[in-house]
């Protein structure tokens, strides 16, 4: 019966993860990744992602039922960013360098309703091309042309 229970609560929670993702996939956040977990308080769970190379976007946490604050970070390619704000839905904006490398997310449940000790969690990043803006940095004299003189 337990299992049937947790088997439900899983499938809400991927629901809202897919509904997530499918807002990202169209602001053009085409390039995603999910994993589901199942966390015991307090203790972190570390995953290796590989978003790729010229990419920016977001790595979110999405908590249970039970979560009250899931605890979200981030390292790799000179990145260290860790979620600050104490929610169940952490957000963090990052973009990723010219090279491919591989990031390190740690994810614990550091807070729980009920008094609960596990519950289940989903890891999802969506990621789009990064456009870099060309900014001149060689001011130019106006055209005569332009100006009228």
């Amino acid at each position: 019966m337990s299992i049937i229970l947790l088997m439900t609560c899983l499938c809400s929670l991927s629901e809202e993860v897919e509904s997530f993702q499918d807002e990202y996939f169209f602001s053009g956040y085409t390039s995603q990744w999910s994993r589901a977990l199942y966390l015991s308080i307090s203790e972190p769970f570390t995953i290796l992602i590989y978003p790729g190379p010229n990419l920016e976007g977001v790595l979110c946490g999405v908590g249970g039922n039970a979560v009250l604050y899931l605890g979200l970070e981030l390292n790799g390619g000179n990145l260290n960013i860790v979620d600050k704000d104490s929610a169940d839905l952490p957000v963090l904006q990052f973009i990723t360098g010219s090279e491919p490398v591989a990031y390190t997310v740690t994810v614990t449940a550091l807070d729980m309703l009920y008094g609960a000790t596990a519950e289940s969690v989903y890891v999802f990043f969506a990621m789009r091309p990064f456009e870099q803006e060309l900014e001149n940095s060689v001011p130019v004299e106006p055209d005569s042309a332009i100006t009228g003189e």
